[in-house]
């Protein structure tokens, strides 16, 4: 029987996961490691290495920020006056 290694010896392979926005990520003491998928809005545990998925977003990659409207400059304070009536 003939076994292929496709993907790379395991020490090579890495999973998406420690850097995706949705997952979350625990380790023990002992080398165990439990990765869980918060994408929908529940916590789903993941009991494989990812190496694909289509809702990967890269947690290390910022946005640029939006900006909604316009913006005014600043006008001069205007002085009032206060006229007392008796």
């Amino acid at each position: 029987m003939l076994t292929l290694n496709i993907l790379g010896p395991r020490e090579r392979r890495q999973t998406l996961c420690p850097t995706c926005s949705y997952a979350v990520t625990q380790k023990g003491f002992s080398g165990e490691e439990l990765t869980s998928c918060c994408l929908g809005g529940g916590l789903r545990e993941l009991p494989f290495a990812v190496s694909e998925c289509t809702a990967y977003i890269d947690r290390r990659i910022t946005t640029p920020a939006r900006v909604a409207g316009f913006v005014r400059p600043s006008v001069a304070k205007r002085e009032t006056t206060i006229i007392r009536i008796r």
